[in-house]
């Protein structure tokens, strides 16, 4: 069985509560992150907390197609078991704790198997899908903190921060 091959931890604090996040994160089939143009989502079925999601993602001049089995545990927690595309597994998690009533700190950590030769697959994932997916899953950290915040400053289901005030 070829090594699974670990993802960098990644981290991003958001100003918005976490309920707001996970339900913006949450919401597959049904729009994009601001910023968004190389992914899209199609909920084929859903049962309880557990979605089968079928996901388009652009990678360059690349688009790949996956199917993913989604556990939602809300509002803490996002996770991902690839059922097909283009790698051999895939676990990814999404993890919510907050900050504060208005922070929240969005954490990502995940792991891969390119495909089922040994050497080749594990040389394979860490010389182009580790970068590949590392460098999107960056762009996507800060697209699901733009769209959170932007969405937290106009809610009125939410609470929001007290406006600041200059101290001038």
């Amino acid at each position: 069985m070829a090594k699974r091959i670990q993802l960098k931890t990644h981290r991003v604090r958001i100003k918005a509560p976490r309920e707001l996040i996970f339900q913006k994160m949450s919401s597959f089939g049904r729009g994009h992150l601001r910023g968004d143009t190389n992914e899209s989502s199609e909920v084929l079925s859903r049962d309880g907390d557990k979605l089968v999601v079928k996901f388009r993602t652009k990678a360059g001049p690349i688009s790949y197609d996956t199917v993913e089995e989604i556990t939602l545990e809300s509002p803490r927690r996002i996770t991902f078991k690839h059922l097909s595309g283009p790698l051999h597994y895939a676990w990814e998690e999404f993890v919510l704790e907050d900050v504060s009533e208005f922070e929240t700190e969005l954490v990502h950590d995940g792991e891969f198997i390119w495909n089922r030769i040994p050497f080749i697959g594990w040389f394979g994932g860490m010389i182009y899908t580790k970068p590949t997916f590392e460098r999107l899953m960056t762009k996507h950290m800060g697209q699901i903190k733009e769209t959170c915040e932007a969405r937290a400053a106009r809610s009125r289901v939410f609470p929001r921060p007290p406006a600041e005030t200059d101290s001038s």
